[in-house]
């Protein structure tokens, strides 16, 4: 499979569950977002406040939200045009209500991180001289850029001289493209109770191939699978580069 077919099948199965994706995640994100990815972004993104910030597959927008309560203007990025209007209408909703002030100012644009053309536009579009950004983040979101070339590239334009680039991606126990997955159920010896223990058998760590990974149904209607509150399928593509 080309990095092209799977930059497409990755795509087309976040635009078609855009809904889903959003309704799960919510304003305030699941429990990886709140227990594994908020408190690393908070530790390693500093300073916020006054800073230009860029957020590139912002999904429905957690973290572009979290970066413009903290007081940074944001521009936020994806590929999907179904889930950024999602990201927006979300926004407007924190704006309606109150819990952003329409000071902090969010800026969305459709960006294909792996197309050097998409890059030339929008840093025409977003760049000068003098202002760049301070900050850019990619959570959760790196996994699904099949080529790395364009962004790398990109980067070295886009970042202040002492900017700060965080990308988060959990660790290749999570969902590993080629990993096993076993269900053994025993005995307690003990107890003489029924136990089920889970594990992962990982038979490739740091050479693993561009692959479909726990792709979303090819029904749209039908919501990600998820186990205690976390979608099982949150990540189609898995590239051994970035690992």
């Amino acid at each position: 499979m080309d990095l092209t077919d799977i930059e497409t099948k990755s795509l087309v199965a976040w635009e078609n569950h855009a809904k889903a994706w959003d309704e799960q995640m919510g304003d305030d994100g699941n429990a990886y977002f709140s227990a594994l990815e908020l408190p690393i972004l908070e530790r390693m993104i500093l300073p916020r406040k006054s800073a230009r910030a860029m957020d590139l597959a912002t999904g429905n927008g957690l973290v572009a939200r979290w970066l413009a309560k903290e007081g940074a203007s944001v521009v936020a990025t994806d590929a999907s045009r179904p889930m950024l209007e999602r990201a927006r209408a979300r926004t407007e909703n924190w704006y309606q209500d109150g819990r952003l002030s329409r000071e902090r100012k969010i800026s969305f644009e459709v960006l294909n991180a792996a197309s050097m053309d998409a890059w030339e536009e929008f840093i025409s579009r977003y760049l000068t001289p003098t202002e760049k950004f301070d900050i850019i983040t990619i959570n959760m979101g790196i996994m699904d850029i099949p080529d790395l070339k364009p962004l790398a590239s990109a980067l070295k334009r886009l970042l202040a001289q002492d900017g700060c680039l965080v990308a988060t991606i959990l660790h290749p126990l999570f969902f590993t493209s080629g990993a096993d997955r076993q269900i053994t159920f025993h005995e307690n010896p003990t107890t003489g109770q029924r136990e089920i223990t889970r594990s992962i058998i990982l038979n490739k760590y740091l050479d693993v191939p561009p692959a479909r990974q726990l792709l979303f149904s090819e029904d749209e209607t039908i919501p990600p699978p998820v186990c205690s509150g976390i979608p099982l399928n949150s990540y189609p593509v898995y590239p051994s580069l970035l690992l």
